[in-house]
């Protein structure tokens, strides 16, 4: 799977990624922007930012559920129809993060 930023213009492989967390509003005033980053053994990179933390969460749970889509996908490759691969095909490999 890989992962487009929200900047478009940086794809993150999903395999070589060690984490990805949301930044918390460092301040207390929920007023600061919420990021998430992914971190590699190298480096630390932000993927977006979200104007809640709930928003940011439910960007990270579309990462997870997108993660297992494709997991879930190589899992039934060969014991399935195309009809049905294709239909979790949609939502599988390649996770854009939201502009919002």
């Amino acid at each position: 799977m890989i992962i487009v930023n929200q900047a478009k213009d940086m794809i993150v492989n999903f395999n070589n990624v060690e984490s990805i967390d949301i930044a918390v509003d460092l301040d207390g005033t929920g007023k600061l922007p919420h990021e998430i980053y992914y971190e590699t053994n190298s480096k630390r990179e932000k993927l977006g930012t979200y104007s809640t933390e709930e928003r940011a969460r439910e960007v990270l749970k579309e990462i997870v559920q997108c993660y297992a889509n494709t997991e879930q996908y190589k899992c039934l490759a060969n014991t399935v129809d195309a009809e049905c691969l294709n239909d979790l095909a949609e939502n599988t490999f390649v996770y854009a993060m939201p502009e919002e």
